[in-house]
């Protein structure tokens, strides 16, 4: 007989491989599934696949996101990450369904509650993470809050113009 632990941590991981490798698949079809350009009166699905065929690096970025976000799932470190990251990726599927009529709007509901059930199942550690996230260390004292800042932010610029001419260098070496 299981034990109720025992139950619960197999159940996570079931549903953890499960929006994994769905994620894996609508990522690593990213490449291949916007190829066509339809050529009829626009209405809401066509006009929203019309939108993604256009830049091929636009949708293989996304599948990137996804597989990423996939991948993170998988890791028990990095879990509640990977929900957090595919909860950002989902809502936007999910309100691009909705307003462009997409039929295929149920399957991403049901992997974004998937993914909230697994958050449910970490909501100890998600909850403690979010009270440590938000805790403002003691040493800083209002003579250095300016210069913190100004280091955060020329630390973020530098690597958002580090990533950028990463992916722009990959996707002109190895996509364009």
């Amino acid at each position: 007989m299981l034990k109720k632990n025992d139950f619960f941590t197999i159940l996570e991981w079931s549903c953890c491989l499960y929006v994994a490798g769905m994620m894996i698949l609508f990522g690593t079809g990213k490449y291949s599934q916007f190829n066509h350009s339809v050529d009829e009166k626009f209405k809401g699905m066509k006009i929203m696949w019309e939108f993604y065929s256009y830049s091929k690096p636009f949708v293989i970025t996304l599948g990137i996101f996804e597989v990423l976000g996939a991948v993170l799932l998988l890791i028990p470190k990095t879990r509640i990450t990977g929900c957090l990251f595919l909860t950002s990726l989902l809502t936007n599927v999910i309100l691009q369904d909705y307003f462009y009529e997409v039929p295929a709007i149920f399957g991403a509901v049901t992997l974004q509650l998937i993914v909230f059930f697994i958050l449910w199942l970490n909501r100890t550690a998600l909850i403690d993470g979010i009270k440590a996230f938000a805790r403002v260390p003691k040493g800083i004292n209002s003579n250095n809050l300016i210069k913190q800042i100004l280091y955060i932010t020329l630390c973020t610029t530098l690597i958002f113009v580090v990533m950028f001419y990463l992916i722009t260098f990959l996707l002109n070496a190895f996509i364009l």
